[in-house]
């Protein structure tokens, strides 16, 4: 009884020591990370995802890498935590955008910029605009914090 015992642990320490060994590749994959929630927004070119921490993105990539698919990079947070809205505008009530103490001449050269507030992430023709709409924004009643900053010199 005591030799089955004793083989039984030793074939469950065995399995367990090559079940968690994955490695094909020069160096092993992070098998297990902290269950410390430290949320990191990453993307790999096209699609935006958040992992639970940076050790959950290291192993996630890892794995990604041997199967050679790209890998993700961290971004800005606001990626992952922000809607995307096609009118802002309408999505934020309706303010009046014709603000006279807001009007700045803006040219008409399109050069997109992607904006966020960390809720709502949209486009607008260029940065001069945002100064323009953040200005309005605030004059409506919205807080400092509400503002909106550029995530990227880019379409979203």
């Amino acid at each position: 009884m005591l030799s089955q015992t004793l083989t039984l642990c030793c074939l469950v320490l065995v399995a367990a020591v090559s079940g968690n060994t994955v490695s094909t590749n020069d160096t092993a994959c992070p098998q297990f990370c902290a269950s410390i929630y430290k949320p990191v927004c990453a993307t790999d070119g096209q699609n935006f995802k958040e992992f639970a921490s940076d050790c959950n993105l290291l192993s996630h990539n890892c794995r990604r890498e041997r199967n050679s698919l790209q890998a993700y990079a961290a971004t800005d947070a606001a990626w992952c935590s922000s809607e995307f809205v096609e009118n802002l505008h309408e999505k934020l009530g309706s303010f009046k955008l014709e603000v006279q103490e807001c009007f700045k001449p803006c040219s008409m050269i399109y050069q997109p910029v992607c904006i966020t507030n960390g809720k709502y992430r949209a486009e607008l023709p260029n940065s001069c605009l945002l100064e323009n709409f953040n200005c309005a924004f605030q004059v409506s009643g919205a807080q400092a914090a509400e503002t909106f900053r550029v995530l990227r010199d880019d379409k979203c």
